[in-house]
């Protein structure tokens, strides 16, 4: 159970909703990423590093999904 509830989609902010729902689309589950929006200066902060992450990484790819479904997998969680 989670310490924190999320929002519903419905009351996370328009200016950052479309975050939340590419999070659904991406992964099946916006649970964290409505958490994250409780407080949308965070929730901004945190998706520029994820796009920063995501451009100029360093790691492959390939390397990066196989260790995204490890972590995942090592954490019980649905990918």
């Amino acid at each position: 159970m989670a310490r924190i509830e999320p929002l519903s989609i419905n009351q996370v902010d328009d200016e950052i909703r479309h975050l939340c729902e590419e999070a659904e689309l991406q992964t099946g589950t916006s649970v964290s990423a409505r958490t994250h929006a409780k407080n949308p200066v965070v929730m901004k902060a945190l998706a520029a590093l994820r796009a920063t992450l995501a451009k100029e990484g360093s790691v492959d790819p390939v390397i990066r999904e196989l260790m995204r479904l490890k972590v995942a997998s090592l954490n019980g969680c649905r990918y």
